[in-house]
């Protein structure tokens, strides 16, 4: 090591200390950032600088202080700045002027500090000889009161002889004889002054500005690069903007011309002669023209039992071939099972429709249903029985038609036992069941939120949808999540207001969004209801901000339910739910 040979006296390790104190910040923490323990425990970008200096100050008392603390000692005295630009000679003959301009200490501290070992021994040779303070001491202490007033005396000495005054000889000054000294010539002088430290600063200085702009105008291009790049592609993006604008206002305008021409203008006429009522003609044939123009657009906007059979004879050709090429396949498609079911489900409703002559429900079930449900006059009442049916309806594995119309007869009593304590008219009877706040929220432009337990969800409809979208032992597939999303997607797209999320558990924790609507969350986690945490967590998110949107959680966990039903949510039944997007 450096200051093994030659180590720092007391009092030059003070002098260092008090140049690391008045060290400049910004010097103080670069050279300390080559040395990483310095920086356990301070701020990176802005540490304590008394704490800094402390830490610096302990690893000089080392008996081998590190190179990076010998670096920060040469920044903070003259080693850097002075010695480290002077050659050998030059110190050698100039030592003694710059121990007197700037002092014993620093000058020598500096040139131990130094990496040329010629540097360090001649500092050592200098300590060695008696400074000039001490000879100075010696003098003072045989300096006495006659030695201290001789120039006095010898200046009187003549006065008390009464010897005759003679002027002083005239002393050559120093100055009169730099005058004198001969004129340099001007080689001379440029080859001092490009020899002299000064100067060799002052070049180095200009080295490093030189190579400070050369890398500013690199990184001036660069930038002018880069700026001219991202300003191409603005533009770019820009135009493609303008673009999709134009293409997404006409894909506008084109839905809503298709939507009122293609899905409400076949609604406009027949729904105007039904509330519109005709005058009665005198005049019999009059009458009867009118009636059959009626019926026309009766027919139109219900259909005909020719239509009816005509579709229910297609519907059941198709049926017989999607199930012979299931049985027929080697390697059949899964879609084969939906559209089965599907077309199975649509003949169900289309010989409903044949066989429906009044508003009397047909099925034996649905009639049982009806008598049961008109000796119900408390809501309570009709919610308990509502529940045990639900058991029943899953139990005998009942279709999704009679699933439905069953919903539709409950929803009808819940507005008939309204209607029984409120007779005025006037009164709007308020939601009970799920369906109900669902149309009300799509009738009043309401904001509605839907949270459906996937997991808890799919188990329950498993004798509706089928054995097929489950393993054994291992709960629904991913055919049967997909499944589910496809059907709340298509309830979120006839219902612009509603925000539907389903939930799933997982240990994976990840999401997406099938619509702007619709988004499919998997929980992540341990445990088997990590999904009924991150619920809760939703509904509680909606009462802190305060929204008035109404919530409805698909589940039959109890408890799950029981919090919810605390933050303002309503309980809905899977099968219910399966009725409302089927």
């Amino acid at each position: 090591m450096i200051l093994d040979e030659y180590p720092l006296s007391d009092e030059m390790l003070a002098f260092c200390k008090a140049a690391i104190e008045d060290m400049p910040e910004a010097l103080l923490v670069s050279g300390a950032r080559r040395m990483p323990d310095l920086f356990k425990g301070l701020k990176q970008d802005k540490p304590n600088i008394e704490m800094l200096q402390q830490r610096v100050l302990a690893k000089l008392q080392l008996k081998s202080p590190p190179p990076p603390i010998l670096d920060i000692l040469r920044t903070a005295t003259l080693s850097e700045a002075l010695v480290d630009v002077l050659s050998e000679k030059a110190l050698q003959q100039g030592l003694p002027s710059l121990l007197d301009h700037f002092g014993r200490v620093p000058i020598l501290t500096a040139m131990l500090l130094d990496t040329r070992d010629s540097i360090r021994k001649m500092a050592h040779e200098e300590l060695a000889k008696p400074s000039k303070d001490t000879a100075k001491a010696k003098l003072q202490e045989q300096d006495t009161f006659k030695h201290r007033f001789k120039p006095l005396i010898d200046t009187l000495r003549p006065v008390l002889l009464d010897a005759p005054y003679q002027a002083p000889a005239p002393r050559t000054s120093v100055s009169t004889a730099k005058i004198a000294a001969p004129a340099l010539s001007k080689e001379h002088q440029e080859r001092d002054i490009l020899a002299s430290t000064p100067y060799r600063q002052l070049q180095k200085e200009r080295n490093a500005l030189v190579a400070d702009r050369d890398k500013l105008q690199t990184l001036n291009t660069k930038l002018a690069t880069d700026l001219a790049g991202q300003t191409s592609r603005a533009n770019t993006l820009s135009s493609e903007l303008v673009a999709l604008q134009s293409q997404w206002r006409t894909s506008i305008a084109q839905g809503i011309a298709d939507g009122l021409q293609h899905r409400l203008a076949p609604w406009l006429a027949p729904t105007e002669s039904l509330v519109l009522s005709l005058p009665a003609s005198q005049n019999a044939l009059e009458r009867a023209q009118q009636v059959l123009t009626r019926q026309a657009q009766q027919d139109k906007r219900y259909g005909t039992r020719a239509q009816v059979t005509e579709e229910l004879a297609q519907a059941r050709s198709l049926l017989a071939a999607l199930q012979a090429a299931q049985q027929e396949a080697l390697r059949p498609l899964p879609q084969l099972v939906d559209e089965i079911r599907v077309l199975a489900t649509h003949i169900a409703t289309s010989e409903a429709r044949l066989n429906q002559t009044s508003l009397q429900p047909q099925a034996p079930q649905l009639r049982a249903l009806a008598q049961t449900l008109s000796t119900l006059h408390d809501i309570d009442a009709l919610q308990n029985h509502k529940k045990a049916l639900e058991r029943t309806m899953l139990a005998e594995a009942w279709g999704l038609p009679l699933c439905q119309q069953a919903y539709a007869l409950i929803d009808r009593q819940a507005m008939a036992i309204y209607a029984e304590h409120h007779p005025d008219p006037k009164d709007i009877p308020p939601p009970v069941t799920p369906t109900q706040h669902l149309s009300d929220c799509l009738m009043h432009a309401r904001p509605c939120r839907l949270l459906i337990d996937g997991h808890n969800l799919l188990p329950k409809l498993k004798p509706l949808i089928g054995a097929s979208y489950f393993k054994t032992g291992h709960g629904p597939t991913a055919q049967a999540r997909a499944l589910l999303i496809e059907r709340v997607k298509t309830l979120t797209d006839w219902h612009p207001l509603l925000q539907a999320d389903i939930w799933f558990d997982s240990p994976e924790d990840q999401h997406w969004s099938e619509t702007d609507n619709l988004r499919v969350w998997f929980s992540g986690g341990k445990g088997s209801d990590r999904a009924d945490g991150r619920i809760l967590e939703s509904l509680q998110s909606e009462v802190y901000r305060g929204t008035q949107t109404t919530r409805l959680v698909v589940t039959e966990d109890r408890d799950l339910l029981a919090k919810a039903h605390a933050r303002g949510a309503i309980e809905v039944s899977p099968l219910e739910l399966w009725a409302m997007v089927g």
